[in-house]
């Protein structure tokens, strides 16, 4: 899985753009993307974020490093789960008010 989520914990809606594919990070949600979106448009993995504030068009912006500090990377984790051991309806219950055929 070469996806991961990305927070935008500013209080501004962000939009930008990689390999042709818009992407838009609303404040305060949660989007998930390629990694290589995340290394382009936030220089996920640089120490130096230089061209990356640039880019971004917050170079000059005394607030650019805080607003590009302002989006959290996280990875999502699947867990896999055997389906005997999920909870099976009882025979004969109801579901919003049908019966359930036996």
């Amino acid at each position: 899985m070469n996806e991961i989520f990305v927070t935008n914990t500013n209080d501004f809606d962000h939009q930008d753009r990689f390999d042709g594919q818009d992407f838009f990070f609303p404040k305060g949600e949660r989007v998930t993307v390629p990694l290589v979106a995340a290394e382009h448009l936030f220089g996920l993995g640089l120490s130096d974020k230089t061209e990356t504030l640039i880019r971004a068009g917050w170079g000059n912006d005394p607030e650019g490093v805080k607003k590009l500090a302002g989006f959290v990377f996280t990875k999502g984790v699947m867990v896999e789960e055997p389906v005997d051991a999920q909870p099976a309806l009882p025979l004969g219950s109801t579901v919003k008010g049908e019966r359930v055929p036996a």
